[in-house]
């Protein structure tokens, strides 16, 4: 750097005598041309800037001007691929290992073939609980809406919560209207808020009667017939996890439908409806037709159980477990639950199929694989797969076979009803499960029980 800088102060003085000289030098030729007076214009005329001659088989250069461009790739752009993507659990997951996962693979493979520029994504989900489906579709919801999928399956007792979290879509205006229709009544009852079809109810089940026939030549059909024969007749009456469960929530909706003729507002619980419906339990432990361990029951398993061993003449069962056992059972038929006056309505459960896209473009394919998946062939086959029951009525109505449970099922499944939807449930079950134990242990009357429970709501 130094001697850099030394050399250019060496240099200066020679350039500034090398720059007199030529100017010098310029003035005397500028006379002597001056003085010839030659004719500049018959000079060839040369650019300022030196071309450097091409050299041989070099092309010559082409006069400047607009830069060439490169031709334009005429070959199509590749197609986009839409993902759409549904949340799910194991239970309706497309694997090949089960049969229902075979015939969910089947229909998204033919609707992914209608629609080449389309791929239909499954993603798993826990089916409850933290980190399960419904909390899932909220956190996400609340916190990066924008990695909501396009559809989800979630348990139809869940629905609420996810209609109030505002992540699922109203289904009215864009599915086709017979599908709607072809819905048993508590399946678009259950789906239903304000007055809008929130989701499709894709599987089912409910609980029923079952009894032995070398016991009972016929089944009881209503509370009295209950009473008058010798039983045991075992239900669930512990409920779970300290609340009442379907079997005696069907039993007091025989009592009070819900809702009642003079509208919601009038309440769910009502003085007169629980005490008879605790005075029916109170009379069946009383008179030895309820087991004295009822409440030890929590869930109709355990009923199954004790009546596959004999030790109970009539249980209540799931349409599910029922359908799994039945080819092994002997001497037993199938009737509706008995209530007040006579056979009760079932309390339909099961899940549902629920649009989250927001996107117009979107929901119409996303409702359009839905309408596919609940199309009566493919409901069909795949709830029999699954062991639970269809949720549309023409699977059943238009059935050909003699099968006389399929038609008894049918009839269940018409007349079904889904849960109350109350906005305080836990603490209303957890207060009749409270009332039902203080009755059957006899600490307290059925009356009392029952004007205690209303005092505290």
């Amino acid at each position: 750097m130094t001697r850099r800088s030394d050399a250019n102060a060496q240099a200066g003085p020679a350039r500034a005598g090398l720059g007199l000289a030529l100017a010098l030098l310029s003035a005397a030729v500028a006379l002597l041309l001056g003085g010839c007076d030659l004719d500049l214009t018959s000079l060839p005329v040369s650019s300022g800037t030196p071309t450097r001659a091409p050299a041989t088989g070099e092309p010559t250069a082409e006069p400047a001007g607009e830069p060439t461009r490169p031709p334009a790739d005429s070959s199509p752009p590749p197609p986009t691929v839409i993902s759409l993507t549904i949340w799910t659990t194991e239970a309706f997951s497309p694997t090949e290992a089960i049969t229902t996962g075979q015939i969910l693979a089947q229909v998204v493979a033919a609707f992914e073939a209608d629609h080449p520029d389309l791929q239909v994504e499954f993603v798993l989900k826990k089916p409850y609980g933290k980190g399960g489906m419904l909390d899932y579709l909220l956190t996400t919801g609340a916190a990066v809406p924008d990695l909501l999928p396009d559809l989800a399956f979630v348990d139809v007792d869940e629905l609420p919560a996810a209609v109030q979290g505002d992540v699922v879509q109203p289904l009215d205006d864009l599915l086709p209207p017979e599908l709607a229709v072809d819905l048993y009544a508590f399946a678009r009852r259950g789906a239903t808020f304000d007055d809008r079809l929130m989701g499709l109810q894709f599987q089912a089940d409910l609980d029923h009667l079952v009894y032995n026939t070398g016991v009972l030549a016929v089944p009881p059909r209503s509370w009295p017939g209950v009473l008058s024969n010798a039983g045991p007749y075992i239900f669930p009456a512990g409920g779970q996890g300290g609340l009442v469960n379907d079997d005696f929530l069907i039993q007091y909706l025989a009592v009070r439908p819900w809702p009642p003729l003079g509208g919601p507002q009038q309440g769910f619980l009502d003085l007169a409806s629980l005490a008879a419906v605790l005075q029916f339990y109170q009379d069946g432990v009383t008179r030895g037709v309820f087991p004295a361990k009822i409440l030890e029951y929590h869930d109709n398993e355990a009923c199954w159980v004790d009546y596959l061993a004999g030790r109970a003449a009539l249980t209540h069962v799931s349409a599910r477990r029922y359908m799994a056992d039945r080819e092994q059972l002997q001497s037993s038929a199938v009737a509706p639950i008995p209530g007040i006056n006579g056979a009760t309505s079932a309390i339909g459960r099961g899940w549902a199929l629920v649009l989250v896209a927001s996107d117009p473009a979107r929901q119409a394919l996303a409702v359009e694989l839905m309408a596919r998946l609940l199309e009566p062939e493919v409901n069909a086959s795949w709830n029999q797969a699954a062991g639970t029951l269809p949720t549309r009525q023409s699977v059943l109505a238009t059935s050909e076979t003699e099968d006389s449970y399929e038609r008894f099922i049918h009839q269940q499944l018409t007349a079904a009803q889904p849960r109350p939807r109350l906005p305080n449930y836990a603490q209303v079950a957890a207060a009749l499960q409270n009332a039902v134990q203080e009755v059957v242990a006899g600490t307290q009357s059925p009356e009392e029980a029952a004007a205690e429970l209303l005092e505290n709501q």
